[in-house]
This record gives C-alpha cells, structure tokens and sequence, in this order.
C-alpha cells in the first residue's frame, strides 16, 4: 500500500525545504572539508567560505524537531495520555531506529571486505552497538560517544532519540504552557551566555567535541522548537525575502567567526542562531507539509530547484546518516582527490561524489526508511480516523 500522489501544482513544503537545505550543507562541510585538502587557500580572503560549517545546520534540526512533534499535540492529532503517548513513541521508533540499524549493517560487510577509507575509523560492534541502542544516556566520554564510531554524524540521531522520549514528559510537566516552556528555553539561554562569558574571557573550556555534543548544550534548540509550537505567534507580516536574508548574512558571519576562532564561535552562536532559526520557522507554512510523493512524477522536479531541495528534504535523514561514511569511502577508492586542484575542480568533484553516492542513498530511503516511514503514516491516519 502507498500514499496517494501529492496533487498537480500542490504548494511548497517550506520545512522539507528547509531540511533539504540543512542537510546538503552538513554533506558539504564533510566532504569539501575533506577534498580541499588538496588546494592552497591560506590567506585567501574568501577562505572562510570554502568549506561550509556544520554545527549551525545541527542545530537547525533540533529546532524543527521540537516544532513539529510539539505541534502534533498541540493540534490534537497526538494525545498527551498515555494510550497517545505510547503510539507517539512507536511512531518515533519506526522513524529514527530502522536507519539507526541500517548504516551500520551496510557499513560492516564494506569494512569485511576492505572497501573502506582511511579516513574513517575502523569499524567495531563495540562502538557501534551502542548506538544501535540509541546509548549512552550519560555525558559523553570521548571514547564512549557516538561521534567515535565510523559514522561521527549519528551523534545527533542518538540525541534525536533522547529527546523524543523526553518530550512528552516535559510537555506533562510545563502543562503545555508557552510560558513554562520560553522559561526552560532562558534557564539554557543564561547557561548558555556563562558558558560564552568564560569562554571569551579565559579560552576555556574546549567546547568541541567534548561540549558541543552534549545534551544541555543543544537542549535548548529543542525546547526553543517546542516553545514555537505553543506559543500563538504565527507567520510576521513581512516580506519573505527579510528571513532568508537574516539567515544568509548569519551563514556569512558564522564562517568568518569560526575560522577566526571555533571556540568562540561555538560558545556564541547558539545565542544568535535561536533567534535566527526561529524566525525562519515561523516564516514556513506549517499549515501545508506534503506526503512522500508515490510516483515519479508527483516529485513535480520539473519545477525547479525548490522542488530538488523538497526531496533532499524528504530523504535527509537517510542523506544525514549515510553522506559521510559513503562519501569518504567513494573519494579513497576512487581517489577522487586527484582531481582537486582550484575551487571550480573542488566543486565538481564535490559534484561527483554526491553523484556516486546518491544510489546509496535513494535505495536506502526507499527500501529502508520509507518502508517504515509509509506504515508511519497509514498508522496516524488510522488512529486520527478513530479517535
């Protein structure tokens, strides 16, 4: 069974769109980091913007995350009692774990065989384990962590999982109040603001890695998507282009930064990027988010690049999940650096290896991800009829 067609002409879906921009902008941090090894580009001026940075995108997801899901109860379409809470966590479980469980069952016959890249880590059931388990809940060690194992990007699937499982209880417990939740969201604002104070002021401490993937660190992106869902804000009446071009000069100011120094950048960006992101949000239509189209023609590609980024943003998950180890793999075995010699040949290549892994990760999306992701969705509809 498959979900109808999405009609003719349908609307834009702005937060697939969304992701699908996040998500091919943590793709090329990855992989033009990588690549532009090969180039000179020290003292270059525009050699902040080579290789685009990843965390903000991260962060960006988190922010959608906590949205959506607390707009599913916000709307009614999920209960915040236990019969709906149990179903919101089995409708989770079917979206993040299958490929959770997947990329490493991929990853493990390719590592066998010796099809790998040196610049990944060795593959080990150790490590990969437990994140197949969606563990450890505890902070971080570095060896422990997610971001240790061959696929360093699960790190955030795994807080994706911790934070769903958290959500309904938080929303229990704040009574679904916009206020409690803009309460919880400036407690980790002031957290936040000490963290950067110390850091600008004394160097210390290292916020990557050990901080950065932590859950009080990026906590507060989520609690921030949860709080736009409560709050009775709606879309501001101005002109569309004002949001992207908020963005778009924060993206320019946050790859100067970093490059002047990371840490800092680190411990103060998540003060301007949830203003930032949020105001996007509120700029998309959440009234309108289109099913998985069924056939290839309701993918309407004909229409453009919006329409493209819609569908990396329908896959981004699996693009998240398999972008690094597949692409590393790609660019060793077929020593896809060797063609690296200006930025245009940088681009091209970085083309290519997209190119190479896309078969990947369509398959996967399709016969992985989309299996669960259609029963998902035939399930919601189902309860939503009988409730």
């Amino acid at each position: 069974m498959s979900l109808s067609n999405a009609p003719v002409g349908r609307p834009y879906d702005h937060f697939q769109i969304i992701r699908g921009i996040a998500c091919l902008m943590v793709f090329l941090n990855h992989v033009v980091g990588l690549l532009s090894n090969g180039i000179e580009k020290e003292g270059l001026w525009y050699d902040p913007l080579i290789i685009p940075l990843g965390f903000p995108w991260v962060w960006l997801f988190l922010i959608l995350s906590g949205f959506l899901l607390t707009k599913q109860f916000v709307d009614g379409t999920t209960k915040l009692s236990s019969s709906g809470i149990l179903d919101f966590y089995k409708r989770r479980c079917r979206r993040l774990l299958p490929m959770l469980w997947f990329v490493p069952l991929l990853l493990a016959p390719l590592y066998a065989l010796n099809v790998w890249s040196p610049f990944l880590p060795a593959f080990s059931l150790a490590k990969e384990l437990p994140v197949a388990f969606a563990l450890p809940w505890v902070p971080y060690l570095q060896e422990g962590n997610p971001v240790a194992s061959v696929n360093s990007p699960v790190w955030s699937a795994v807080l994706e999982v911790h934070y769903f499982l958290l959500l309904p209880l938080i929303l229990w417990l704040t009574n679904m109040s916009c206020r409690a939740m803009l309460s919880l969201v400036g407690l980790w604002l002031v957290g936040i603001a000490g963290l950067a104070i110390h850091v600008v002021t004394s160097g210390t401490p290292a916020i990557f890695p050990g901080i950065y993937q932590q859950h009080l660190y990026n906590f507060g992106f989520m609690l921030a998507g949860c709080a736009l869902a409560l709050t009775k804000l709606r879309s501001f009446s101005v002109n569309r282009w004002w949001p992207i071009s908020m963005i778009f000069l924060l993206i320019i100011a946050v790859q100067y930064l970093a490059a002047y120094d990371l840490n800092i950048a680190l411990a103060l960006l998540p003060i301007a990027a949830v203003p930032g992101f949020c105001f996007l949000v509120l700029q998309a239509n959440s009234n309108f988010q289109t099913p998985v189209p069924s056939s290839f023609r309701a993918l309407e590609l004909t229409r453009g690049p919006p329409r493209w980024l819609e569908l990396a943003g329908m896959m981004s998950y699996s693009i998240y999940l398999l972008h690094k180890p597949l692409s590393y793999i790609a660019i060793a075995q077929l020593d896809l650096a060797r063609f690296v010699k200006s930025p245009l040949s940088l681009l091209l290549t970085t083309l290519g290896t997209g190119t190479v892994i896309a078969p990947a990760v369509v398959l996967s999306f399709v016969f992985v991800e989309n299996k669960f992701r259609y029963r998902t969705a035939l399930q919601r509809s189902h309860t939503a009829k009988t409730a």
